[in-house]
């Protein structure tokens, strides 16, 4: 018993006869593709030489940016009245705030508000706030001793690294990870015998720098009023730059 086939040759294609031995010779030769699986064009290799780690520089600096929080407050019996004399102590900090070299000013919230008493309104609060900033912290408490005694209260002050002072810096500590990735690397490679690695995934983080806020109690603030200019220390703070990658090990 046999099959028919077709084929095709110089005059095109025809019918022949083919044999059961013919068969057998035909699946023998399209045995390995029958079973062999169909190739992936997004196949991807094998990682089983990867290692993943990480490193951290940080540095401690010292904060070189200082901003205080300066307010005037104010009640009566009119809201229009409170509101000026606010108004007033504020006009005159700010002008007398502009006049110091290497200070930035500037000015903040501003609220009226009645206040109750049995569903009555008995009286109005106004208040209003300026922020002072600088990188000379002697002179800004200078400043801020003079503004107190013209009543205005000193409510907080943050301590910071000035974003110039912070981006370089953080430059230097991400070179420096680099550095030590790259040395981590040559130990993995080391410790695992290997003859060399490659760079799969690399990814660079900053962190740190947050600004110190120190905040003044309000009894404080009023006794510092008619005082000598407050001392500040401007303290430190400490900048980091973590490094995560994966290398594969040849």
């Amino acid at each position: 018993m046999g099959l028919r086939n077709s084929v095709r040759d110089g005059k095109g294609w025809r019918s022949v006869a083919t044999g059961m031995s013919g068969i057998a010779g035909v699946l023998a030769l399209a045995g390995p593709l029958l079973l062999a699986p169909p190739a992936r064009a997004d196949a991807t290799p094998d990682p089983r030489n990867r290692a993943s780690f990480q490193v951290v520089v940080t540095r401690e600096v010292q904060n070189d940016w200082a901003t205080a929080r300066l307010s005037a407050t104010a009640e009566g019996k009119e809201p229009a009245q409170v509101a000026s004399e606010v108004n007033g102590r504020i006009e005159r900090a700010l002008a007398r705030a502009k006049k110091e070299k290497g200070i930035e000013v500037e000015s903040g919230g501003y609220t009226t508000q009645p206040v109750y008493d049995a569903n009555r309104i008995v009286r109005w609060q106004a208040w209003q706030e300026i922020r002072l900033a600088s990188a000379d912290v002697d002179r800004l408490s200078k400043l801020i001793g003079v503004l107190q005694e013209e009543q205005l209260l000193l409510s907080g002050i943050e301590f910071s690294v000035k974003r110039e002072t912070r981006e370089a810096l953080q430059d230097e500590l991400t070179l420096e990870a680099l550095r030590k990735f790259r040395a981590r690397a040559d130990l993995v490679t080391k410790g695992m015998a290997g003859g060399g690695w490659s760079l799969i995934a690399l990814s660079v983080g900053q962190g740190g720098g947050q600004p110190y806020y120190r905040a003044m109690r309000a009894e404080a603030d009023m006794a510092m009023k008619t005082a000598a200019a407050p001392a500040f220390e401007a303290g430190k703070s400490e900048l980091s730059v973590t490094v995560d990658g994966t290398i594969e090990l040849d």
